[in-house]
């Protein structure tokens, strides 16, 4: 995640690059950035310069691959511009799941970790991959939102959606979610 911490990293500017780069100029811009920021070249802001390392081998293992970049690109335009702290709030999440269904409330359990994981992670207090944290914005955006495919007054099946797409982000995101617990059990 970048320094503000509540928007969506843009790779292609941190490489310098167009989004439309090939993978050769992607490569060259990673290698570039590589150098200038490694944490032996920047002693005086070594930690900076590790953190800085990290986003740039996350940036370029994500560009390099055509499935994930598409699937970066996607998520990019969605995420540009926006702050997710301005859509996902303590509100929003508990009215959503104090309306659930109640034979829904235990799988809507793991929702309440997946925000704290999202929440913690947007205000600095734990590092998640950016590609993640979009997954769970977006995710959580869903659930939160009246757009929805089934509308949720809907009984039970109003919320199979929402609960879908949830699980599904759960399910990516299984060793994540256990680091998290484990960090927060700590």
């Amino acid at each position: 995640m970048n320094s503000t911490s509540d928007t969506f990293t843009n790779y292609y500017k941190l490489l310098g690059i167009d989004a439309k780069a090939d993978r050769q100029t992607i490569k060259q811009a990673y290698l570039a950035k590589i150098k200038e920021w490694h944490p032996d070249k920047n002693p005086n802001r070594a930690e900076e310069a590790e953190e800085k390392t990290k986003v740039l081998n996350q940036a370029y293992h994500i560009l390099r691959d055509p499935e994930q970049r598409k699937n970066y690109d996607r998520m990019l335009r969605y995420t540009e511009g926006k702050d997710f702290n301005a859509y996902i709030n303590d509100e929003a999440i508990r009215k959503k799941l104090d309306k659930a269904y109640p034979a829904l409330k235990t799988a809507l359990k793991n929702v309440r970790v997946l925000y704290a994981l999202f929440k913690d992670t947007v205000n600095g207090k734990y590092k998640l991959p950016p590609a993640s944290v979009a997954m769970i914005g977006g995710g959580l955006l869903y659930f939160i939102l009246p757009a929805d495919l089934i509308p949720d007054f809907i009984p039970v099946v109003g919320y199979l959606d929402d609960l879908a797409v949830l699980t599904t982000i759960i399910n990516s995101l299984k060793k994540e979610i256990s680091e998290y617990n484990f960090w927060m059990d700590k």
